[in-house]
C-alpha cells in the first residue's frame, strides 16, 4: 500500500492516512474517474469494507475525499446502518479525523480557509461547498496547464452543447443541484454527471 500513499496524498500526510487504513481495516482501491461520485464506502456481506477514491483527483481534493469516506468508515464500525449516512454522527466523525490535517503545512491558505468554513457543517459533497470547489478546482487548472487547451468543467458547458467525458461523447442537459443530467448520444441514456467534473469540448 505504500506506493499509493505516497503517489496520491500530499507530501507529508501518507502516514496518517496509512494509519487511518490500518485502524479500520478497509480494502482501499484508487479507481478510474466516475460520473456520480469522487469516492465511496461500501460494507459487503462478509462484514468487510471497502473505499474508492477517483484517481483523477487533485492531491488536495484526493485528501479530503479519503477522510470523508474514512469518515463513513468509523460510523459504519460504531452503528452499522442505523444512523444517517451523512447526518451528525458522520459529521462528528469527519471534523474529528480531518482535525490533524488543517493546518497550513498540508493544505495552501487559498484552500484551508474555505475548507475550515465547509467542515463547520460538512455536507454530503464537498460540489456543495462552491469556495472550496472553485479552490481545489485552481489546483487542477495549474496541473492540467498544457495538457488540453480543450478541456473544461461541464458546468461551463452550454446547455444543449455536446462534450466528450470518460472517452464517450454526450449533450449537456439541465443543473439538479450539483449534478448535469446529460443523454449519451450512442445510445440516448441520461447520465447526472457531476457538474464540476472535468470535460472535453470541441
Amino acid at each position: 500500500m505504500s506506493d499509493v500513499f505516497t503517489t496520491y496524498f500530499p507530501l507529508g500526510t501518507d502516514g496518517y492516512c496509512r494509519q487511518l487504513w490500518q485502524q479500520y481495516k478497509f480494502d482501499f482501491r484508487v479507481v478510474k474517474p466516475r460520473r456520480t461520485r469522487l469516492g465511496d464506502f461500501r460494507v459487503f456481506p462478509d462484514g468487510k469494507t471497502q473505499i474508492t477514491v477517483n484517481a483523477d483527483l487533485n492531491s488536495y481534493a484526493f485528501l479530503i475525499t479519503y477522510v470523508h469516506e474514512v469518515a463513513h468508515a468509523e460510523v459504519n464500525r460504531a452503528y452499522r446502518r442505523r444512523v444517517q449516512p451523512h447526518g451528525k454522527a458522520w459529521q462528528i466523525a469527519f471534523q474529528r479525523l480531518i482535525q490533524p490535517l488543517m493546518t497550513e503545512a498540508v493544505f495552501p491558505v487559498d484552500i484551508l480557509y474555505p475548507l475550515q468554513r465547509y467542515m463547520i457543517r460538512p455536507a454530503a459533497t464537498t460540489y456543495a461547498n462552491p469556495a472550496l470547489m472553485t479552490a481545489l478546482r485552481k489546483v487542477d487548472k495549474v496541473s492540467l496547464s498544457g495538457i488540453s487547451h480543450n478541456r473544461t468543467l461541464l458546468r461551463d458547458v452550454p446547455e444543449g452543447e455536446s462534450f466528450q467525458f470518460d472517452k464517450k461523447t454526450f449533450v449537456r442537459g439541465t443543473l439538479r443541484r450539483t449534478r448535469i443530467v446529460c443523454k449519451e448520444v450512442s445510445t440516448g441514456k441520461s447520465y447526472a454527471i457531476l457538474a464540476h467534473a472535468w470535460v472535453e469540448q470541441y
